[in-house]
């Protein structure tokens, strides 16, 4: 297929709802003899999932993709969408009557309800506004899109309320399933793809949603195709077109009003006061057959059946039709955009950090539990390790406390991976639709943690320091706070790293979990460098635990003086630096001397620090390009 690539020429002076309309009259979405197999793996077949699929769709209209579960409905929507690879698909796809790249003049609305939930409705509208619409459309046009869209969709009454989370109550799921809708279809693509738009609804909100659908599908001349699995008869009357799907093969398309007059005519008339949507899947569900070859049987008969009905004729004449009439007409989708992104990369990035911004502050599973929760251990630690002193006996308190402030920290900042995995779903919504890249939103993610990670550092270190009586002096206390928001912000970058490899809350607990564990394990205080096995020297060196707390160590120990322990008969017990001191003291490098800690600069390990944050943030970003597949 040709590549072609689609924007909305709209001027200046746009008006909404007319300009729309004229400038585009819509495109015609027409597919034959569509097929998507896999092969599996343990037998080396393929089998089809979809299997010659024909039909059509106008502007204007909405088809409704039915069938039962496994019947093939969501992989026939992602096969029609371009979102299956190209080497097990077949059949063609026409635009307009010509190949063309649909993903240029569609957007793909998924299942699930991927929003901001502390954000209202009319913000995740108009953060999708001001992603989708290029720089030169000024701030009173965007306005006008997000009202005007929200007035289609029905959403004035609850506008400015938020959308919900586990702590703050937000609008009804319809409501909540129309600001999906409308916060992807903002920039009234062509073409709108629906994923189950009414799963989890009720028939009342279903209506609700899938009326709002059809009025700006008709409103806009949009084309709409939607997967649904059990509609309300309200619901059902909604829909101009009907592809009925039975183990991936066409029973029926047509119109939706001539849908009862084939079964009809084939002795399966729907029964009065029955609703058809019902009715037809009762009829093509072959699930509870026992027999599997009897099931098997059944559903090709009724392929056959169609493929025989003038039905089937009619549809393969129409796309026909639909060939010739453009075979030689220049392609009307033009291609002004070959990036495909309206907004470059610096607005992007702008864009995403204000919207991170505003969620991250809000929502107190980001970033904000961890505060409350760091200060209260500092004050717990504090109060624990209270004016630690400098006597003898205190060197290993004030190593355990020292410990413990960057091993607790750190291994704490598994609380922002539901945070980072709710935004995540709106980033794999929004980047499927090519709102924006990869680039701009990791370099966003970085930049908004880095206030709230500091925040954090700051927040233990205002409580703690003071408390425990570590080193006196400003410049120490900085350096403390830079030491610990670095292993901070690593511990936070190897979140976000992991949580983007296995977007799992319990998988990614478990493993950033352990990897914190090993490394305190590794870090060099609970068994000391050269007493580590050499099969686990090479994690010493790698650790970024370790490296932070011989920053905080070199910090606090060098420029401070102890005093030796004295023995029963009044002479000094020093068991750093020299035994039999005149003075009966020591100081902070004999201690550290002794310990095997010789070789810390601490800028140097500072450096190792951000190479660390680097080599996790560049693998956040690898991962997420990788994760593209075919959308």
């Amino acid at each position: 297929m040709s590549s072609v690539s689609y924007s909305i020429d709209v001027s200046e002076s746009y008006a909404f709802s007319e300009a729309r309309t004229e400038n585009n009259p819509g495109v015609t979405l027409s597919w034959k003899d569509l097929c998507y197999s896999i092969t599996d793996p343990k037998t080396n077949k393929s089998r089809n999932i979809v299997e010659n699929v024909s039909g059509y769709v106008m502007p204007g209209e909405v088809m409704a993709i039915m069938g039962p579960s496994g019947a093939g409905k969501s992989s026939f929507l992602d096969l029609l969408a371009g979102r299956k690879d190209p080497k097990f698909v077949s059949g063609e796809t026409y635009l307009n009557g010509q190949p063309g790249q649909i993903k240029y003049v569609s957007t793909y609305v998924m299942q699930d309800d991927a929003l901001m939930g502390v954000l209202t409705i009319r913000e995740n509208i108009r953060f999708a506004a001001d992603l989708c619409f290029p720089s030169h459309f000024t701030q009173s046009d965007r306005e006008s899109y997000v009202q005007n869209i929200i007035e289609d969709f029905g959403l004035e009454r609850v506008a400015d309320s938020k959308i919900g989370t586990v702590f703050v109550r937000g609008v009804s799921g319809g409501e909540k399933r129309r600001c999906a809708i409308a916060s992807q279809v903002i920039t009234l693509p062509s073409i709108i793809f629906l994923d189950e738009p009414t799963t989890g609804l009720d028939s009342a909100a279903a209506y609700n949603v899938m009326n709002a659908i059809k009025n700006m599908a008709q409103k806009h001349k949009l084309t709409v195709i939607a997967s649904i699995h059990q509609p309300s008869t309200e619901t059902y009357s909604l829909f101009d077109k009907l592809l009925i799907l039975g183990s991936g093969k066409p029973l029926y398309f047509g119109e939706r009003e001539t849908a009862l007059t084939y079964l009809d005519e084939l002795g399966y008339a729907c029964p009065a006061y029955a609703n058809p949507a019902d009715h037809f899947l009762n009829l093509v569900n072959s699930d509870f057959m026992k027999d599997r070859s009897e099931a098997e049987d059944y559903i090709q008969n009724f392929t056959q059946l169609y493929k025989d009905s003038a039905y089937k004729a009619e549809t393969d004449s129409q796309i026909t039709n639909l060939l010739e009439s453009t075979k030689n007409e220049e392609d009307k989708i033009s291609a002004k955009n070959k990036s495909g992104y309206p907004r470059n990369f610096f607005s992007q990035t702008y864009i995403i950090m204000k919207r991170s911004t505003l969620n991250a502050s809000r929502n107190i599973l980001v970033f904000w539990i961890r505060v409350a929760m760091y200060v209260t251990l500092a004050l717990l630690m504090g109060s624990t390790w209270w004016k630690v002193g400098l006597d003898q006996k205190n060197i290993q308190d004030r190593f355990s406390a020292h410990f413990f402030s960057v091993a607790f920290l750190v291994f704490m900042s598994v609380a922002g991976i539901p945070g980072f995995l709710e935004e995540r779903l709106v980033f794999q919504r929004e980047r499927a639709n090519r709102f924006y890249s990869v680039g701009p939103y990791v370099l966003a993610n970085t930049i908004v943690a880095i206030p709230f990670v500091l925040i954090i550092a700051i927040s233990f270190s205002i409580v703690a320091y003071p408390m425990i009586g570590l080193h006196p002096g400003f410049g120490h206390a900085v350096l403390f706070v830079l030491l610990l928001f670095l292993a901070l912000f690593v511990a936070e970058s190897m979140v976000v790293f992991v949580s983007s490899i296995i977007p799992i809350f319990v998988a990614a607990l478990t493993i950033v979990a352990f990897a914190n564990g090993f490394f305190m394990v590794v870090q060099g205080f609970f068994v000391r460098r050269d007493s580590i096995p050499k099969i686990w020297k090479w994690a010493h060196y790698i650790d970024y635990q370790k490296y932070a707390f011989e920053g905080i160590i070199q910090n606090d120990f060098i420029g401070l003086t102890f005093r030796c322990a004295e023995s029963t008969n009044g002479t000094c017990n020093c068991i750093y630096g020299n035994p039999t001191s005149p003075t009966c003291t020591f100081t902070g490098k004999d201690v550290l001397d002794s310990y095997g800690y010789t070789e810390i600069v601490i800028w140097k390990w500072a450096l190792a620090l951000v190479g660390l944050i680097l080599f996790f943030r560049i693998g956040f970003y690898i991962v997420l390009r990788a994760r593209r597949g075919y959308q």
